[in-house]
């Protein structure tokens, strides 16, 4: 699935990332400042992103992404504003994850194998955190290289190997 993400975040390209990373600076810059207007920060993130160079439907889910932070600070959920733009890109890449696939799943009139549609929802639940986690680590190095061209898999976790002569209790 982390494959699957990656892929489509290449084939989209940099532009949405290096919008969020200019939302993320122009975020942490007003708290920074204590600049507390939040309509007013919002018509700024409305801005940036109307003069930003890519497909009208990436710029939506970097602004959802952004608000969403703003959101956050408003409400006092996140206080942190070192790493703003790293938090947006993450953001954007989990609205990108939902929309074009957890959305869709409830969309699809016959899954594999006749599933039914709650199983498929249960799983694709117990798999978040994982993709989550996996979308973190994109989100970081996405926004240390401001492009999305060289991202790859993160590395699988190291199975322990069982051996059958040893005692499991």
């Amino acid at each position: 699935l982390m494959g699957a993400i990656i892929r489509d975040l290449k084939k989209k390209g940099a532009a949405p990332v290096v919008l969020a990373k200019r939302i993320g600076e122009q975020l942490k810059q007003a708290m920074d400042n204590g600049s507390q207007s939040w309509g007013v920060l919002s018509q700024q993130l409305d801005q940036i992103a109307r003069q930003a160079e890519c497909p009208h439907y990436l710029k939506e889910l970097v602004l959802k992404a952004s608000k969403d932070v703003l959101h956050d600070f408003r409400y006092g959920q996140v206080r942190d504003t070192s790493n703003l733009s790293e938090v947006i890109v993450g953001r954007y890449i989990q609205e990108m994850y939902r929309s074009r696939f957890e959305q869709r799943i409830p969309l699809t009139s016959e899954h594999h194998a006749g599933v039914d549609n709650a199983i498929v929802m249960e799983r694709v639940e117990a798999m978040r955190s994982d993709v989550f986690a996996g979308i973190d680590k994109c989100a970081k190095k996405a926004t240390e290289q401001g492009d999305v061209a060289n991202l790859r898999r993160p590395r699988r976790q190291k199975v322990k190997e069982i051996d059958l002569n040893e005692d499991l209790t």
